[in-house]
């Protein structure tokens, strides 16, 4: 069963020229602050291709991570044996909901009917999955000190950083997506080509979400519409 995503996985390691460490950027940049912690990767799509917590797990970090593509779990359960992966996506309520999907293992799988039309692909997937809150997810696992949260659930991040309880969540670091469409609408949108990461910053700090975020974090870095957020210390 598991044959199909060890193939995959050592083709992906070939694409990639050997490299393990996934999208080490901001691994790199929380690395020099933290030698050993532990994650939270929602939307963890791959567990090399694109990670941000590749290089962390290759550090000796543990985690949890969480993807509503089963294909994605069962490669982490055979690559990331030391993690607990869990095959549910996270939401702004509790129970099940409908997911829509480009591939069974694809970067843009979603909780929001629209977001692949959108983005000009097709829903040639449609599956029901369990759905969690973060605060649920928190207290279900125990879940009290997270050195780096990365939620990255395509198009639904700041629903579920606006609706979740921040006051009691102890993160070191903070990734969260926002893309460009959601500020300045979907028609016929297209990135500038140029000072990509500076205009993203800007127009994450106008959204809602980070209003909310910058009361308990402050602005890291930035790729692109991916934006990294590091605790504030009084």
């Amino acid at each position: 069963m598991y044959l199909k995503h060890i193939v995959k996985y050592y083709k992906d390691l070939i694409r990639l020229k050997f490299n393990l460490n996934g999208n080490s950027r901001f691994g790199k940049k929380i690395l020099k602050e933290i030698k050993k912690g532990n994650y939270l990767d929602v939307g963890c799509y791959h567990p090399i291709k694109e990670s941000h917590t590749a290089i962390l797990y290759n550090n000796g970090w543990t985690g949890i991570n969480l993807d509503i593509s089963k294909d994605t779990i069962e490669m982490f359960n055979i690559f990331r044996p030391k993690d607990l992966n869990l095959n549910m996506g996270l939401s702004i309520k509790n129970g099940y909901q409908k997911a829509y999907y480009e591939r069974n293992i694809s970067t843009v799988s979603s909780l929001d009917k629209n977001y692949l039309s959108k983005i000009g692909r097709k829903n040639k997937i449609i599956r029901t999955v369990p759905v969690i809150t973060l605060d649920k997810l928190r207290k279900k696992y125990k879940i009290n000190k997270i050195n780096f949260l990365k939620i990255d659930c395509e198009n639904i991040d700041e629903s579920i950083i606006m609706k979740s309880n921040l006051n009691s969540l102890d993160c070191n670091f903070l990734s969260v997506e926002l893309l460009p469409q959601t500020h300045f609408g979907w028609k016929n949108y297209e990135l500038p080509k140029k000072n990509v990461n500076s205009y993203c910053k800007k127009y994450f700090f106008k959204s809602k979400m980070y209003k909310k975020l910058k009361r308990r974090f402050r602005f890291y870095s930035n790729y692109e519409f991916s934006f990294l957020l590091k605790k504030k210390v009084n």
